[in-house]
């Protein structure tokens, strides 16, 4: 599992333009939101001492009071946020068959790049709806163990709901990660096979990850290194703090170095699944053999 990661850094190490390129899209889709978001709050502090407050020292109190008296001029944010969304999980999908491709090139280019996208982006897409309906499927049933353990739950102090919460919480994140890391080998199902469609990719990844469950460790081992850098920002957040201009503009600096590892870490989990799935090949459609005879004549 380490030389499939180690593998897959290196890979991607090599294509240091796909990392910035990715990282750029990410950034300019956040910036979408988070400048006007930043100017409707300057606007509505107005002379507050709040707004003061939570740089020097986050206060989850004065967060939520401020979003309280304010939520009228925020709200014009959830549409824009959910339509990013919808934009980026697009991106994202259009962008893996360049991303599944890259490390088959000696030297990364972008009109392959582009090309490969475009390429395997229609049955990325149906996977993808396939993905999402059993996404549903899952919330359902994760939503049922809520019900449970909250019926548990009732009576209790507040601490003991809160700790009867963590079961069901840890379900739906695994629910999730099972789906996400179904997108990945699905993904790399099609990319080898242009003739499998995505209908069979789904079945087969779901079968996959069932008979290798090493699969899911992988991806589950690369999200850990992702939680450590950010624990990892956090204590230099802590640190420096974000007291003047200049420290403010140290930490979004140092700020951007850590989303551009995400970024690394985030591509690495579908190149990680490409080198897993050929290290551990299975049949993804069947050979038919044609004889071809001679009549005599």
């Amino acid at each position: 599992m380490l030389r499939i990661i180690t593998k897959s850094f290196n890979q991607i190490a090599q294509k240091p333009l796909l990392v910035f390129f990715m990282y750029a899209v990410g950034f300019v889709l956040a910036m979408l939101v988070a400048r006007p978001f930043y100017v409707t709050f300057l606007n509505e502090a107005y002379t507050s001492v709040a707004l003061d407050k939570l740089i020097a020292d986050f206060d989850f109190m004065i967060f939520t009071d401020f979003f309280h008296q304010s939520q009228k001029a925020f709200q014009p944010f959830l549409p824009l946020v959910f339509t990013l969304g919808i934009v980026y999980l697009l991106l994202n999908t259009f962008f893996a068959g360049g991303i599944l491709d890259a490390p088959e090139q000696e030297k990364f280019k972008f009109p392959r790049f582009f090309e490969a996208s475009a390429q395997h982006f229609a049955r990325f897409a149906m996977l993808l709806v396939f993905l999402f309906i059993f996404l549903m499927v899952l919330v359902s049933l994760a939503g049922m163990f809520f019900f449970i353990f909250a019926a548990i739950a009732e009576g209790g102090s507040e601490k003991d709901y809160i700790l009867w919460m963590i079961p069901p919480v840890l379900i739906l994140v695994y629910f999730v990660g099972f789906v996400v890391i179904m997108g990945d080998y699905g993904r790399v199902m099609l990319f080898k096979s242009p003739t499998l469609t995505s209908y069979g990719a789904f079945w087969k990844a779901f079968s996959y990850i069932f008979k290798w469950p090493s699969a899911i460790a992988l991806f589950w081992l690369i999200i850990v290194l992702g939680i450590i850098l950010s624990v990892v920002y956090l204590g230099i957040d802590r640190l420096i703090g974000m007291h003047a201009s200049l420290t403010i503009f140290l930490m979004f600096l140092v700020q951007q170095v850590f989303v551009l590892g995400r970024t690394f870490l985030k591509i690495s989990t579908q190149v990680a699944a490409k080198n897993y799935f050929e290290a551990r090949p299975i049949e993804l459609e069947k050979v038919v053999l044609v004889a071809e005879t001679q009549e005599e004549n």
